[in-house]
């Protein structure tokens, strides 16, 4: 009796342990045969040693270098390196019953990313991918953690200064991704329920004059948070005065933190779509510098309703605040005199319904509240993105403001200086990429025109004179402090919107003065 029971338990662990080693030989092979031919023939792939072990589920390879090439030639778009993946708490159940490619957890450490952007030939534009998949898989893929530790990904173009994208030090974790044959021929080939990406740098070319910088980025599910962001040129004015062929604002903008909240982004009908409920930017500090004395740049400049309008995808920001901004512009005009400025303070910007996607009607906002050359400013800015007028209101008040405050902008660019008060200005611009109509209310006292020689150096007292004999002094007019006036503008299409504003309010005050 003894001796049967030894002999069935010897039997039944011979057949343990056979089955242990089959069944890790099973696994081993299919992950082997996996990486060996249901990879894409664009995807070539080595690895060093591959560990297989049946009791704890687990499979590790090391030592891993991928290359990936286009699908109508053999030139490298993509490489990595990966030190070592470990896959663990491998679905025997599941896999063997269900049909279903199943893992605990993934975790891939020191992984070394390289795209060559010019490299890359795009064999589709719809949702489905007309070319190979990177792979074809014949189950369900569940993988319910995703870990990446020590990640780089870099981007290079063609261009003298190559990286177009660097992001070192992050860190990936991803739950429940799913993936199956027909999901992973999609643009985005899984689905996940929660993801959280964080990285101690990133910097981006944005254009061939400009870096932008990230000091930290963190993105979590649907929000994604940064700090010190930059915005900054990567010459001295006077470089990129020589290097520009037209006009363009030199540009330096620092964010300490902003924020874009539940945004989701994909494709709809092989059209990509993006869309958030609120941005928000803390404290921006903006410096723009023209010099105008580099060639004008006689571009058609559309409207911001048009420029959303004809967007190549479709895009929805529901909300745009922008808290204690601080905006410095400045113009140069003249050769030997310095350049102009002007100074926008403590500016709260709110937008809404920001982009393309809105019903026909319904109006984006913009409201502003802040500073202006240390006075107080209000406006009211609508359009509707539809109307392929593109209609606009444009409309506020000014508060007290010296008429000095605004000599250290107009004096070096228009040759002219004021004197005396501006006690308020409302103003009321309507127009369109046209024309607009303007209305202004201001109440002031003492003012003047100060016409300065060719120069720029000292009042040219004469045609100060004659001038100020069709300005009246002060606004005061049978009993009524306020006076009233309205102008005409036509639109400079070679202009941005801000000199449409300017000239049109311009327009408004003349005729009010006088």
């Amino acid at each position: 009796m003894k001796k049967t029971l030894f002999y069935i338990f010897l039997g039944l662990l011979l057949l343990a342990v056979s089955g242990y080693f089959y069944a890790n030989h099973l696994v081993k092979t299919k992950v082997e045969n996996f990486l060996a031919e249901q990879l894409s023939p664009q995807v070539d792939l080595t690895y060093g040693d591959l560990y297989m072990s049946t009791f704890t589920g687990t499979i590790s390879i090391e030592g891993i270098d991928l290359s990936i090439h286009n699908q109508t030639d053999t030139v490298i778009h993509t490489r990595a390196t990966i030190d070592k993946l470990r896959l663990s708490g491998f679905g025997y159940y599941e896999f063997f019953f269900n049909e279903e490619i199943e893992f605990d957890q993934i975790d891939i450490d020191k992984n070394n990313i390289v795209y060559f952007k010019e490299r890359f030939v795009s064999a589709s534009k719809t949702d489905s991918i007309d070319q190979d998949p990177l792979a074809t898989v014949d189950k369900t893929i569940l993988i319910k953690a995703l870990n990446i530790e020590d990640t780089s990904l870099t981007i290079y173009d063609e261009s003298k200064d190559s990286v177009v994208l660097n992001i070192s030090k992050a860190s990936l974790a991803v739950k429940d991704i799913r993936t199956d044959a027909s999901r992973i021929k999609k643009r985005i080939p899984i689905i996940y329920e929660h993801v959280l990406l964080q990285s101690d740098s990133m910097f981006m070319k944005i254009s061939p004059y400009e870096d932008l910088t990230v000091k930290n980025l963190k993105l979590e599910d649907h929000d994604i948070y940064l700090k010190d962001l930059s915005i900054k040129p990567k010459y001295s004015k006077q470089q990129y005065a020589r290097m520009i062929p037209t006009e363009r604002d030199y540009t330096i903008l620092e964010v300490p933190s902003a924020s874009i909240l539940n945004y989701d982004f994909g494709f709809t009908n092989g059209k990509l779509f993006a869309k958030a409920k609120q941005l928000h930017i803390d404290q921006p500090n903006l410096s723009i510098y023209r010099d105008k004395l580099v060639a004008d740049d006689t571009s058609f400049k559309p409207l911001y309703s048009k420029m959303l309008r004809d967007l190549k995808m479709e895009l929805m920001v529901d909300s745009i605040q922008v808290s204690k901004a601080h905006i410095v512009y400045e113009e140069k005009a003249k050769a030997d005199q310095p350049a102009g400025s002007i100074e926008f303070t403590e500016m709260d910007i709110d937008l809404s319904r920001v982009g393309n996607t809105q019903a026909k009607g319904e109006k984006t906002t913009i409201v502003v509240d802040g500073k202006f050359q240390q006075s107080k400013l209000h406006v009211d800015w609508t359009f509707d993105v539809h109307n392929t007028s593109d209609v606009f209101r444009f409309s506020g008040r000014l508060g007290k403001l010296p008429a000095q405050n605004i000599n250290s902008f107009v004096q070096p660019n228009l040759n002219v200086g004021f004197e005396g008060t501006l006690d308020e200005v409302y103003f009321d611009i309507s127009g369109d990429n046209s024309h607009s109509q303007t209305s202004i209310k201001m109440k002031y006292e003492d003012f003047k025109v100060i016409v300065m020689r060719k120069n720029g150096k000292g009042k040219n007292k004469l045609v100060s004179g004659i001038v100020n004999l069709f300005v009246a002094k002060n606004s005061e007019k049978d009993g009524n402090h306020y006076r009233e006036g309205s102008g005409d503008s036509d639109r400079n299409k070679t202009k941005s919107i801000f000199n449409f504003v300017w000239v049109s309010i311009l327009s408004g005050l003349l005729k009010t003065l006088t």
